[in-house]
């Protein structure tokens, strides 16, 4: 990852432009306050713990709600870099609120300079951010991992997994791999007795259950979280698959 810019805002009222669009991805950190955004088809409200990211050639549109103080970090990755570190477009929530305020702590700290050093540290305390979103994701998929012999269906299925919360198609990842869809499925379902869709479709709806009994997100906000376009298709395919609606499972595991 090539960290182009940070900048630390503090209390600010509002934006000067309501929207822009990036040559480079770029995320905004929420300290404290609150601002709403929408960035493709992902929109709603950021405040402390959420990151907002936006790809490059997107526009990002914005508004502060509250004084917003939030970190404004611009960078460049690659095709590698985007597939194994990076967090999906639009926000996501890191819960270790103690690690992502020292992170930010440091930052604040260092936001006046320009150093090489000082570049490479920020580097290091953003990247801490992707990899602590990354572990969190997959603490929240609670399933054994099946086991294969053939590793580069092991690094596929490590890839569905680390991916499940985000947009990223089959077709994304079987470039990665330098296979073709085609290739990716049919080496998988050999490799796992199931089609890597299926094997998707099992840990997103895995991940769904554990926020059902484990949280007060809405639907809306555990469709995010779990790579559903929204509350409404995720709920068909809840339905569909456990065979009753996520209000009833939520009714029925809630201690």
């Amino acid at each position: 990852m090539e960290l182009l810019n940070h900048i630390y805002w503090k209390q600010k009222g509002q934006f000067a432009l309501s929207s822009d669009c990036y040559d480079s991805w770029v995320a905004f950190a929420v300290e404290e306050g609150v601002f709403k955004y929408e960035i493709g088809q992902h929109n709603g409200s950021a405040s402390f713990g959420d990151l907002v990211v936006c790809p490059p050639g997107v526009t990002f549109y914005r508004k502060t709600v509250t004084p917003l103080t939030f970190h404004y970090i611009q960078f460049n990755c690659s095709e590698e870099e985007m597939l194994r570190l990076m967090p999906p477009a639009g926000k996501f929530h890191i819960n270790d609120s103690k690690r992502l305020s020292s992170n930010y702590a440091y930052l604040r700290q260092s936001s006046e300079d320009s150093g090489h050093l000082v570049q490479d540290w920020k580097t290091h305390l953003i990247a801490d951010l992707w990899l602590l979103h990354q572990l969190e994701n997959r603490m929240e998929v609670v399933r054994e991992q099946k086991f294969t012999e053939d590793a580069l269906m092991a690094e596929a299925a490590a890839l569905l997994e680390q991916h499940a919360g985000t947009s990223l198609s089959l077709q994304d990842i079987a470039r990665s791999l330098a296979l073709s869809p085609v290739q990716l499925t049919r080496r998988f379902q050999a490799a796992f007795q199931e089609t890597p869709s299926q094997y998707l479709k099992s840990i997103r709806l895995k991940r769904a259950k554990n926020l059902l009994h484990d949280s007060e997100l809405n639907l809306t906000q555990i469709a995010e979280r779990c790579g559903y376009e929204n509350g409404f298709y995720l709920s068909r395919v809840f339905s569909k698959t456990v065979g009753m609606s996520p209000t009833e499972y939520r009714k029925r595991h809630r201690v």
